[in-house]
């Protein structure tokens, strides 16, 4: 049977069954994989808030430290694809728990770097397990979740993603202090220890994916089906291809937002370090409502059609953030700290955060594109690799900045987003399918 063979399998009962899982099973997973997104995106979140407290420490030029941020990116990428194949070759539980165990140890090394490339060597260990965890997750609680509840599933694990930054924002919030330059370090060590926490839970509560368990004589006795390039063959090249790029596109606008709203704020409001992260708890909440919808929105109207109405309504709310942010009257050149500006800003960070909904829906669109020999291999590839091809937006922004100015700069995001809401036509739309141990 060839690998297109293999993706026509995992539509067609005729060839292949579905594993039945139990309520039990399918919710202690969900529940694993959620605490570890959590806190995945706890540690890939704290460092938009040090930027410009490590550039000072390290007497360090913005760009040089937005580079361990690409470093990170580029992590991200290499770890969906090789711990993706490697939860395709050894198992969904396993790849989860190294992925978990990486990046909480990265994340602890940041608080005692030294110089910004011994950081970036620690951001770049947190980005391989920040890749592989959402590898290892999706193709666990894709393979676990019925068709008629997947995208749910994934939503709600999303939200994990949103909680975390939440947690980010608080914990930057309370740790860090203005009058102390260096309490950053403090923050990075803070994070990583309830990751450690999540791997025990994990370890004791979580179990291997039926799916996978199932399709495991399969896997031995076509080892070479399973091989990192697989993915790259011509059965399976355009839908890696197509998929790849709108995680490109989708990617590359979220970073920008990711790594420089803060900074944003402190430059065209001149909030403090410490009340920058008041405005992305707001955005934390508006993502979550966003992620719960999407999940809704892709089971009724298809995944394609709910990806192209937030990718729409993000390239939107970027200019309204930023052109909102810069209407509010500042006094003795700061944001006034009343409760109308407060409302103002918040309500269109939540509106900001809400439309990145879409990466509810990532997860079960990649899954269900899929064969389960290949599911976490390409899904990890595609989604992570996205990450990679935004490297390009968050080097653009210091060089182009000074240029045609902070706002603009940011606001050339949503070009992006316009484009991401067209591709997504091209590929196939998945809503109902079955994920089965067949291939």
């Amino acid at each position: 049977m060839t690998i297109n063979g293999a993706v026509e399998a995992v539509h067609s009962p005729a060839e292949a069954t579905a594993v039945p899982t139990s309520r039990f099973l399918r919710y202690s997973t969900l529940g694993g994989a959620w605490g570890a997104w959590l806190f995945d995106a706890v540690d890939a979140a704290i460092f938009s808030f040090v930027i410009l407290s490590v550039s000072h420490t390290f007497s360090a030029s913005l760009s040089s430290v937005v580079s361990t941020a690409a470093w990170f990116l580029l992590a991200t990428g290499i770890g969906g694809f090789l711990l993706g194949n490697l939860s395709d070759r050894v198992g969904r539980k396993t790849t989860l728990l190294i992925s978990v165990l990486t990046y909480a140890t990265g994340t602890l090394l940041c608080g005692f770097a030294r110089d910004v490339p011994e950081l970036g060597l620690c951001r770049f260990v947190v980005g391989i397990g920040v890749g592989g965890l959402w590898s290892a997750a999706v193709a666990l609680v894709g393979e676990v979740w019925p068709a008629s509840g997947r995208a749910r599933a994934m939503a709600l694990m999303q939200t994990g993603w949103s909680g975390g930054s939440l947690l980010a924002a608080i914990f930057a919030w309370t740790l860090l202090d203005p009058s102390d330059p260096g309490s950053w370090r403090r923050l990075f060590i803070v994070a990583a220890i309830p990751a450690y926490a999540v791997a025990l839970v994990i370890f004791a509560f979580v179990k291997e994916s039926p799916v996978w368990l199932a399709n495991r004589h399969f896997l031995r006795a076509n080892a070479n089906r399973s091989g990192l390039l697989q993915i790259f063959q011509p059965g399976l090249l355009k839908t890696t291809l197509l998929a790849l790029s709108v995680s490109i596109l989708g990617m590359y606008g979220y970073w920008i937002i990711m790594t420089f709203t803060p900074a944003y704020l402190q430059s065209v409001l001149n909030v403090r370090i410490d009340q920058a992260p008041v405005f992305l708890v707001w955005t934390g909440v508006g993502a979550t409502a966003g992620y719960l919808l999407f999940g809704v929105l892709a089971e009724r109207i298809g995944r394609r059609r709910a990806f192209a109405l937030f990718f729409g309504g993000i390239a939107v709310a970027i200019p309204l953030f930023a052109c909102g942010a810069r209407a509010i009257p500042l006094h003795d050149g700061k944001l006034a700290w009343t409760a109308a500006n407060i409302t103002m800003l918040g309500g269109l960070s939540a509106l900001l955060g809400f439309f990145t909904g879409y990466f509810s829906g990532f997860g079960a669109w990649y899954a269900e594109l899929f064969p389960t020999s290949l599911r976490s291999t390409a899904a990890g590839f595609c989604f992570n690799f996205g990450r990679v091809g935004a490297i390009a937006g968050i080097k653009l922004v210091p060089a182009l900045a000074p240029v045609i100015g902070f706002t603009q700069t940011y606001c050339l995001a949503s070009l992006t987003y316009i484009c991401a809401a067209i591709l997504v036509f091209a590929l196939k739309e998945t809503r109902g399918a079955e994920l089965t141990s067949g291939n």
